[in-house]
């Protein structure tokens, strides 16, 4: 069964191929917001995912994350802050 508290809110994103847009995940549009807890949340499956989508029609990739679930759940791509070391800081 998966730990279902609220995950951490260092957790940043960027738009699909935007890396410089990173927010962190309270900045996340609403509809945003749920599908990526969805996503996080949701029973692992045998591979990590490399982002997530809405509804709305945006793609979001995860920067950086120090949540467990979050980081066995995606891959992690390394923002403009990260220097490309994981995990990001």
């Amino acid at each position: 069964m998966r730990k279902r508290g609220a995950l951490r809110p260092d957790t940043t994103l960027a738009p699909a191929g935007e890396v410089e847009g990173e927010i962190y995940v309270q900045a996340l549009p609403a509809c945003c917001l749920r599908s990526f807890k969805e996503s996080a949340l949701a029973e692992p499956g045998e591979r990590r995912r490399l982002g997530f989508g809405c509804a709305c029609g945006r793609s979001w990739r995860i920067t950086s994350s120090l949540d467990d679930r979050v980081l066995d759940r995606f891959v992690t791509h390394a923002g403009p802050r990260a220097g490309g070391s994981y995990p990001a800081a």
